[in-house]
C-alpha cells in the first residue's frame, strides 16, 4: 500500500490547527489564573478586615474563606501568597475556636502554612538542617 505525500496545503492546515490548539490552551491557562487571582483577592480582602473595628465575619463568611483557601491551595499548593492567606485564616480560626484541641490544630496548620510560604520564597537558601541562610 502506497500513501501519497502530504501536500503543502495539508501541512499548513495541520500547523494552523496545532497553533489554534496551543492558543486555546494558553487562553484557558490565563483564564484559570485570572479566576484564581480574583478568588485570592476577594478572600484576602475579607480576612484583612477581620478584627478591624467592630467587624466580625459571619460563620458563612468564615466558611466561604476556608473554601476559597482550600481551592487555591489545591490549584497551586506552593504559592507563597496562598500559603500566607491560609496561615492568617488558620490563625483566626484558632482565635475563635472554643475547643482547646481545635485551637491547637488550627495553630499548627497556620504555622505549617507560614513555613511553606517561607520555604517557597526564592530569596531564602536552606541548609541540610532546614535552617535558612543568607544567599551569597
Amino acid at each position: 500500500m502506497h500513501t501519497a505525500p502530504l501536500s503543502l496545503q495539508q501541512v499548513s492546515r495541520a500547523a494552523a490547527a496545532l497553533a489554534l490548539l496551543l492558543a486555546l490552551a494558553v487562553v484557558e491557562q490565563g483564564f484559570s489564573l485570572f479566576q484564581r487571582d480574583l478568588a485570592f483577592t476577594a478572600a484576602e480582602t475579607e480576612v484583612s478586615f477581620w478584627g478591624e473595628g467592630n467587624y466580625q465575619p459571619t460563620a458563612a463568611k468564615r466558611e466561604w474563606v476556608g473554601q476559597q483557601v482550600g481551592e487555591l491551595l489545591a490549584e497551586a499548593p506552593g504559592h507563597p501568597e496562598y500559603q500566607l492567606l491560609a496561615a492568617s485564616y488558620y490563625a483566626w480560626q484558632a482565635y475563635w475556636a472554643e475547643d482547646p484541641k481545635l485551637e491547637q490544630q488550627y495553630t499548627h496548620k497556620g504555622q505549617q502554612a507560614r513555613e511553606y510560604a517561607r520555604q517557597s520564597r526564592p530569596a531564602y537558601v536552606y541548609n541540610e538542617a532546614g535552617a535558612t541562610e543568607q544567599p551569597d
